[in-house]
């Protein structure tokens, strides 16, 4: 049984991922008009996720950009949609799935079909008499999730759940928490906390950090029964693995 978490790092505050990037003035955060509602999101893979961006009412009809800016790199300008023009997107991505839309002062970015690339954080700006105010951003995680899987054992039986952590930060600051749900359970129980020394490297094709954490649990009876949550603590939120189901009683 194979589970995948997605974790991405970022920095102590939103605001430290966000790189103004621009040739004129920015206006402090205190003075932007723009805004996105959400910091974070997480989405499965082929999950469509929509963001959005709202301005301010006397702003309803500036011009808006949308970037995106994956972890550790620069801007990328995803498109721009006015008031009274269609969508105009930069080349990389034209032919992209990425779609721009606006209804009345909000304009979203949409994704389809997300995957693993599309990670990273989105914010939009406005040009405003030559000067540019931007968003706080909204950081998209893709979340891999394990196939539901249910597994039967005989009492007594050992099993080993794992679950995959792919991370842009050191395996040595993740926290990677076990909890079980079990039937009449009003709220699911943290059951282990792997230490910085039980993961292992893993192979992954791509330049994020892979590490594979294994909990193993004999099953005596129904006590030990139940559906078993791999999850890690990252942007001050629990992102959890979707599960493992483990029941006593047929071969």
């Amino acid at each position: 049984m194979l589970l995948k978490v997605s974790v991405i790092s970022v920095m102590r505050t939103v605001s430290a991922w966000i790189l103004m990037l621009s040739v004129c003035e920015i206006y402090a955060a205190e003075t932007v008009d723009i805004y996105q509602k959400q910091s974070y999101v997480s989405a499965k893979p082929g999950e469509a996720v929509t963001l959005q961006c709202t301005l301010a009412d006397r702003q309803s009809t500036e011009d808006v950009f949308w970037y995106k800016q994956p972890v550790g790199q620069m801007p990328q300008e995803v498109g721009i949609k006015g008031a009274f023009m269609e969508a105009v997107y930069s080349s990389h991505f034209k032919n992209s799935s990425f779609k721009l839309e606006r209804v009345e002062n909000s304009v979203s970015l949409t994704i389809p079909h997300p995957t693993k690339d599309d990670e990273a954080m989105y914010y939009c700006g406005i040009s405003v008499m030559k000067m540019i105010k931007f968003s706080t951003g909204t950081f998209l995680a893709i979340t891999v999730l394990q196939t539901p899987v249910q597994r039967s054992v005989s009492p007594g039986e050992s099993v080993t759940l794992q679950c995959t952590v792919m991370s842009e930060i050191r395996t040595a600051d993740l926290r990677v928490l076990w909890f079980r749900a079990a039937a009449g359970q009003s709220f699911p129980e943290i059951i282990y906390t792997h230490q910085n020394s039980s993961s292992r490297q893993c192979e992954i094709s791509s330049s994020t950090s892979c590490s594979l954490y294994e909990f193993s649990k004999n099953i005596l009876d129904q006590h030990h029964t139940g559906t078993y949550y791999c999850t890690v603590a990252a942007c001050g939120k629990i992102i959890w693995g979707s599960g493992s189901t483990v029941e006593t009683g047929r071969c």
